[in-house]
């Protein structure tokens, strides 16, 4: 019992620590690149079936040379994409997508203006969104 209750307060206290550190760091010191501004671009993305389908789609954002990062949700009906501003264009975003998608699933995606993905931009349609999808 004795052994259990250390562990979890060693636990604790090292989540404590890691999250103090971590909330307090500086940008240069989260690695951040204060020097040149990033530029967010929303996508809304169609064609998927299932929230597995955002590993395939995140790898595929980020492959594309400039995306620091990709956010990618299927509840949310999309991606956020942070990337260098001027060395991603919006298409090159849209055909990463899109080469994301294999022989059971086409994926498309548009640019909408950042803020508009909703949670219920996924979940329109229920249950049979993955049956709607494949008529499309």
């Amino acid at each position: 019992m004795k052994t259990t209750m250390l562990l979890v307060s060693w636990v604790v206290m090292a989540n404590m620590i890691w999250v103090g550190t971590v909330a307090g760091a500086s940008p240069q010191e989260a690695g951040a690149s204060t020097d040149q501004a990033g530029e967010v671009i929303t996508l809304k993305i169609d064609g998927w079936t299932c929230a597995s389908c955002e590993k395939g789609i995140r790898r595929a954002l980020e492959a594309v040379p400039g995306v620091r990062r990709a956010d990618v949700s299927y509840a949310q009906g999309g991606a956020i994409v942070e990337v260098e501003r001027g060395r991603v264009s919006q298409d090159q975003l849209t055909q990463a997508v899109a080469s994301a998608g294999n022989i059971l699933s086409s994926y498309r995606a548009s640019v909408v203006p950042n803020g508009t993905l909703t949670a219920k931009a996924g979940e329109q349609g229920g249950g049979w969104n993955w049956f709607e999808n494949l008529f499309k």
